[in-house]
């Protein structure tokens, strides 16, 4: 079957934890014969103005050339938004402010218009758009199976459950799913009192009016959750599986100086025997947990690759909008740039494992074979780079998923450790890291023997996901024969 002058619409949040999974969803879309034409649209914040030309620059060096004929970017007017809230109600605040610009564009455009609308979560706010232009609604979830479930899930939750979440006794229960501890919760719902968890309400509400949810997973790696959606128990919505959707690696000869120095250094390491350490694009963390840190890599005694920026006397996901663009030349963050210094446990560890101060080449360290451990945020892209490398994982969630993402892998499909970290702690002590690290990484550890086992067999089935046929091709196949029964495309 294939759909005649298909051309879609994705709406982009900011922050290049959307940009990369979209444009790899765009490249999958393009790729797979059923669309003639995509156009992209990229939000900012007015406080972010240089944005706009990063972003194109980071999206043209991740498509091939015979793509730019086909894809098509629009850069929305930036928007203004308080710099005293947080991150989600940001994020909420800034799609439903566009909202009029989103109608112009599409309005002025050319034949083929846009026949769907593929935005993600929080940008479900404008969903009406759709409605208006007579497109089919899509949401990309770049999160976990799971989350998904618990989004459709949500707004009934909200009818029945008393009080604040973060009190109940027993665990929340979802149709189908393994329950969620109430501490573990996506940050919306951790405060019904709080903006962000109204918003949150709103957008559920609209996702349960779409015609159709693409997921970033596939069956093998969230099997009983994509049962569940599919029961017809949570939602009649059709859930489809399309991961995993991860950027290909750059080679090393590739004209990137940090890259190749890293990767030179890796050749120098024995197999499976480097730890490699990264608290994700937008979160910082805290003086003294750096000098935690410090003292549990030297305690465990394993190769390291520490990805990370100048620490902040309070740890925070501040730069989660503007990740990896508000730098100096030297990739200092420009807020940071002169008051941050480093603990003198953080010296102490020069020579004994690498320190990159400026944007880690992490899928290229992930896939080099000296790699044996990575000590994550849980941020679910980085989970996908890791499964589709076969990297076992140390979790250390910090805020949004990574909470539910980090109990995912330890507890339901067994390719990482949890730290055991109290909810009351502010900070990781070393012997904590250390401890974790081994048991991940020591070939004599029964448990780290078993994760290890697991994530090379899932690493082995995400190869094949996309393959001609495979699971997540014939997903995204079966999604425009629905659109085409459901809109007579």
């Amino acid at each position: 079957m294939s759909i005649i002058n298909t051309h879609a619409a994705l709406v982009c949040p900011p922050g290049l934890g959307h940009i990369i999974p979209f444009l790899e969803l765009a490249k999958k879309l393009v790729s797979h014969k059923k669309i003639t034409k995509l156009t992209m649209f990229l939000s900012s914040t007015k406080n972010n103005s240089c944005k706009p030309q990063i972003a194109t620059n980071i999206i043209q060096s991740l498509m091939k050339p015979d793509l730019f004929n086909i894809i098509h970017v629009i850069h929305l007017p930036p928007i203004d938004v308080p710099t005293n809230t947080n991150t989600g109600t940001k994020l909420a605040i800034i799609m439903r402010e566009l909202i009029p610009h989103l109608c112009h564009e599409i309005s002025t455009m050319t034949s083929p218009k846009p026949t769907m609308l593929i935005t993600e979560l929080f940008g479900s706010l404008v969903m009406p758009i759709a409605e208006k232009f007579n497109m089919s609604k899509f949401v990309f979830f770049s999160f976990s199976a799971w989350n998904v479930a618990l989004a459709l899930h949500t707004p009934t939750l909200d009818e029945v459950v008393e009080g604040e979440y973060t009190d109940q006794k027993e665990c929340i229960q979802i149709p189908g799913c393994n329950p969620i501890r109430p501490c573990d919760l996506f940050t919306p719902m951790l405060d019904r009192n709080d903006q962000l968890y109204h918003e949150y309400l709103q957008i559920c509400e609209q996702i349960r009016k779409v015609d159709g949810i693409f997921v970033n997973t596939f069956d093998e790696l969230e099997a009983k959750t994509i049962v569940a959606l599919r029961s017809g128990k949570i939602s009649k919505i059709p859930v489809y599986p399309i991961g995993p959707l991860i950027r290909e690696a750059k080679k090393q000869n590739c004209d990137d100086e940090n890259r190749n120095y890293v990767i030179d250094w890796l050749d120098k390491q024995e197999e499976e025997s480097v730890i490699y350490v990264s608290f994700g694009s937008g979160y910082t963390i805290s003086h003294e947990q750096v000098k935690e840190m410090a003292l549990g890599l030297e305690l465990s005694g394993k190769k390291f690759v520490w990805s990370l920026t100048p620490p902040s006397t309070k740890a925070g996901d501040d730069h989660y909008l503007t990740a990896g663009e508000d730098v100096e030349s030297n990739g200092v963050p420009k807020s940071q740039a002169s008051v941050s210094v480093f603990p003198d446990e953080f010296y102490r560890m020069e020579g004994k494992g690498l320190m990159v101060m400026d944007w880690a080449p992490q899928l290229e360290i992930l896939k080099h074979s000296s790699t044996g451990g990575f000590l994550s945020h849980c941020g679910w892209n980085s989970i996908l780079e890791s499964v589709s490398c076969g990297v076992p994982i140390v979790a250390w969630p910090l805020f949004a998923d990574q909470m539910m993402n980090a109990e995912i892998i330890a507890k339901d499909i067994g390719i990482g450790v949890r730290l055991n970290v109290t909810q009351s702690a502010n900070v990781v002590g070393s012997e904590e890291i250390a401890k974790t690290i081994c048991k991940i990484m020591d070939k004599e550890d029964i448990e780290g023997c078993a994760t290890r086992k697991r994530v090379k067999e899932l690493k082995n089935i995400a190869e094949k996901a996309w393959s001609q046929y495979g699971p997540s091709f014939c997903e995204m196949t079966n999604s425009f024969v629905k659109i085409s029964q459901t809109h007579g495309m």
